[in-house]
């Protein structure tokens, strides 16, 4: 597509009190990356909204004004309860201008830090988010940076997503895509925008994952002290069960969340109204849905996430059950893993609890396993890992 030519003035502030077209400047809301945004009141219609323009001391190029120009065409194209509107663009004094619905409220980071947040608020803002994420995916727009600042909540509790200024249509040129940029924001980015590959809708998902993981368990799934322990964590690290952090999660919900965590696309919900479905089942029966969530802070030094191998897995404790050896649930529990992923690890210790044997303990186990011939395959390990 041929974007139309624009002289830009990179030269723009914005002060308390300009004037810019039919706009008055209130104040300015938060800048970074390649956009600052201003509240503004509407002269004529006396209405608050907010204006993006591209920064003061950006250097403005040819791309840069096409990203720009197709952020806005993006925005234009979605409509949705959940997502903020676009109300018109504009050049003033040569500068593009996007003027946006103003959402009056405070973005789910700081609204998760502020504490007091709920399981049922967190379960409820997750299923808005699904549900502009599945509208999106819908007209083949993926977001890829989803994550809590991107999500702002109205006083009323209604989920508002914003900045699809990274976003990406099917139909974009592959040329507005830097080869080997990583593009994100890195505790919520998916593998394959970890590596640099193309994405599809599942990556939005995987970063949902992320952002469910955070506001529901009190901490982030994958973090570290360096950029590059955190990109190799969203490769090869498997995090904490959300149920295990925080016992006032559902099983169901934890399910949910680390679905969307999974490594490979084909191993995730393979879309947003999959994933929504299955969330919505979860929030209509919470278990402790007033819980207050705790926030976990970062301590330096801590242990962020745990890697697939036995050295840095914990094990299951052995005092889940007195009949039961602790190494042969342990070793069942991964074995089980390799069939309905990181969540077989709380079914393990849930069913050493109320079984008396290993036989008995492998076939309750077994029931979890779809597929008649992979469960043949469980079965049979259980002679290498305990007593019959």
């Amino acid at each position: 597509m041929k974007y139309p030519s624009y002289a830009w003035n990179s030269n723009v502030n914005f002060a308390v009190g300009d004037i810019v077209g039919d706009y008055e400047v209130i104040g300015q809301i938060g800048a970074g990356g390649m956009g600052a945004v201003y509240k503004v009141r509407h002269l004529i219609a006396d209405r608050i909204e907010a204006i993006k323009i591209v920064l003061a001391d950006v250097n403005v190029s040819d791309t840069l004004a096409e990203r720009f120009i197709r952020e806005i065409r993006l925005q234009a194209s979605l409509v949705h309860p959940n997502i903020a509107s676009l109300h018109t663009a504009l050049r003033v004094n040569n500068q593009l201008l996007m003027v946006m619905e103003f959402v009056d409220g405070v973005n789910l980071r700081d609204r998760f830090r502020a504490g007091g947040l709920t399981i049922g608020e967190s379960l409820d803002y997750g299923c808005q988010i699904l549900s502009a994420l599945d509208y999106a995916h819908g007209r083949g727009v993926i977001h890829r940076d989803i994550k809590p600042a991107n999500v702002m909540i109205t006083p009323e509790g209604r989920v508002k997503l914003l900045d699809f200024g990274i976003a990406r249509a099917k139909e974009e040129q592959r040329g507005l895509t830097q080869t080997g940029a990583v593009i994100g924001s890195l505790p919520y980015m998916s593998p394959e925008q970890v590596r640099s590959e193309p994405v599809d809708a599942r990556s939005d998902l995987y970063s949902f994952g992320a952002t469910l993981y955070e506001i529901v368990a009190g901490r982030k799934p994958i973090r570290g002290e360096s950029d590059f322990t955190i990109m190799t964590g969203h490769l090869e690290q498997i995090p904490e069960l959300p149920c295990e952090v925080n016992p006032a999660v559902p099983l169901a919900v934890s399910d949910v969340i680390m679905k969307c965590l999974a490594k490979q696309p084909d191993e995730r919900f393979q879309s947003a109204a999959e994933a929504l479905a299955r969330l919505q089942m979860a929030r209509d029966t919470p278990v402790n849905a007033t819980m207050t969530i705790p926030v976990v802070p970062y301590a330096s030094g801590a242990k962020d996430a745990r890697t697939p191998d036995r050295g840095s897995q914990t094990p299951v404790s052995a005092s889940v059950s007195k009949t039961l050896d602790s190494t042969a649930i342990d070793a069942a529990a991964k074995e089980l893993a390799k069939y309905i992923g990181p969540i077989a690890r709380v079914i393990a210790q849930r069913e050493a609890k109320r079984t008396q044997n290993v036989k008995q303990f492998y076939e309750k186990l077994a029931e979890e396993i779809p597929s008649g011939k992979d469960r043949e395959k469980f079965l049979n390990t259980r002679s290498r890992h305990g007593r019959l």
